[in-house]
């Protein structure tokens, strides 16, 4: 048996997203992926001119923004790390907000750990939390000129450590999607956002 991980997308609109990653383990090896959730892969996401990704043809630039914004609202996770060496030291799951860098080295170094699991948990906007927002260094999304050389992705990375045989993890993650980003339907309806020329002028 090998390392077996999986991505299923569970909910995906206009406003939100809801995915479901699980990974089983076979001790050969840990995990190590930047982009285990790709933000520029959701429903809706905009493109550099304007259009969404998913509808872009040759008449459009299918370029995807230098970055987009999530912001995580729920974790629901169940994660089975057992005890990993002589010390005692547990194994655990790292969930982040990948950073900006040319290599998966460097954006790993450039990232921000949103947690470290192990067990079985829940964070929400039940519990009266507040959302948490990508503190990944440089990340300028209201800044007119960014580039990939100095802003995050915007993806969501998973790192393991101490992972052994049959170990394994299911994480279901929610994320509220910034819609200067993701399109929540302005550019089809344009009047019902009050865009101009539509918009209520002085």
């Amino acid at each position: 048996m090998a390392n077996k991980f999986t991505y299923q997308v569970l909910r995906d609109t206009t406003t939100d997203t809801v995915i479901k990653l699980t990974g089983v383990f076979d001790g050969s090896s840990q995990e190590a992926n930047n982009s285990r959730i790709q933000a520029n892969t959701l429903s809706n996401a905009l493109a550099t001119n304007g259009y969404l990704l998913a509808n872009a043809t040759t008449q459009f630039a299918n370029t995807p923004l230098p970055y987009y914004d999530l912001q995580m609202t729920g974790l629901k996770y169940y994660v089975n790390m057992p005890t990993s060496n002589s010390s005692g030291q547990l194994g655990s799951v790292e969930i982040f907000w990948n950073g900006y860098g040319t290599t998966a080295a460097a954006q790993y170094a450039n990232s921000a750990t949103i947690f470290h699991l192990n067990g079985d948990g829940e964070f929400g906007l039940g519990e009266q939390l507040p959302s948490i927002i990508n503190n990944a260094p440089n990340v300028l999304y209201n800044q007119p000129k960014i580039t990939t050389a100095n802003t995050a992705s915007g993806d969501i990375g998973v790192y393991t450590s101490g992972a052994t045989a049959n170990c394994s993890y299911t994480l279901i993650l929610t994320f509220r999607k910034n819609n200067s980003m993701y399109q929540r339907g302005q550019f089809n309806d344009p009047a019902a956002f009050n865009y101009q020329p539509y918009g209520i002028t002085p």
